[in-house]
């Protein structure tokens, strides 16, 4: 099976969707993430991940001190970036900007490895920079084993 024949309609949202509004989307439609778009065009996804992120503490940076000195271990973008991210209200502060996604012909089992190796719930489908649909675990658990014809174990 490829992926046109698993992927769902995508749920979809502009970067300026508020979190609330997100939340009580992703809530109502019961979706672990919905994919960010601009006039049809893939922009990002964001998923419950990202909201459950934004509930968990603040990761303090290492420091070394050394004769009154502090040497940050960490680069400081990276606490800017979580403090940014623990903050937002708007999608386009959360969401993914660099999003995975497959094309329409992409094989079921490309999916399942992105979804595995990634960590993925929601993969976007993706024509020519134009959102065609997104396949989520559901679908994919749906078409490998109701829809599909999976081989008994033995």
């Amino acid at each position: 099976m490829r992926a046109r024949e698993i992927m769902n309609e995508a749920l979809t949202v502009t970067a300026d969707t508020s979190v609330r509004e997100l939340v009580d989307l992703l809530l109502r439609e019961r979706s672990d993430g919905a994919c960010v778009v601009d006039d049809d065009r893939l922009v990002g996804v964001v998923t419950t991940m990202d909201l459950v992120f934004q509930q968990k503490r603040v990761h303090l940076p290492s420091i070394l001190s050394v004769m009154d000195f502090a040497i940050p271990l960490e680069p400081p973008q990276r606490l800017r970036q979580e403090l940014d991210k623990i903050a937002g209200t708007r999608v386009a502060e959360i969401m993914s900007d660099e999003p995975i996604f497959v094309g329409p012909s992409a094989p079921m089992s490309e999916v399942a490895t992105l979804m595995v190796e990634r960590h993925l719930t929601v993969i976007p489908v993706v024509e020519d920079g134009c959102l065609l649909g997104v396949v989520s675990k559901e679908a994919l658990l749906r078409a490998a084993f109701i829809e599909g014809d999976p081989q008994p174990d033995g």
